[in-house]
């Protein structure tokens, strides 16, 4: 899969995945996981951030740079780096959720 990367969609959650989920049915309108967010970044460095919408960047800046990558660009460019932060806890599990549509699930090895 491709995804493409722009000031306006490169940005992502880190979340600490639930040791266990409930085991219930989710018939009737599902039952409430707690994910904790641990972070919270833009995760494809040199795309400018822009603070005006894409049409007004259009007509003041000019062409809006979009990036393309991967999905295995995008899981080794974040996941060693993410393993290497203080939050990130041994024998658990992580979901980086982009907004330019990439989802990457990671566990943190003892030996990592």
């Amino acid at each position: 899969m491709i995804f493409k990367v722009d000031g306006w969609n490169n940005f992502c959650r880190v979340f600490e995945i639930p040791e266990q989920y409930p085991e219930e049915f989710c018939f009737g309108g599902g039952i409430n996981v707690n994910f904790k967010m641990v972070d919270w970044f833009n995760p494809i460095p040199g795309i400018s951030q822009p603070a005006v919408s894409k049409a007004t960047w259009e007509k003041e800046v000019g062409k809006i740079e979009i990036k393309t990558f991967s999905y295995d660009d995008i899981y080794q460019m974040l996941v060693p780096w993410l393993q290497k932060k203080q939050y990130i806890k041994s024998g658990v599990k992580y979901l980086i959720l982009c907004d330019f549509g990439a989802a990457i699930q990671f566990n943190q090895s003892e030996e990592s």
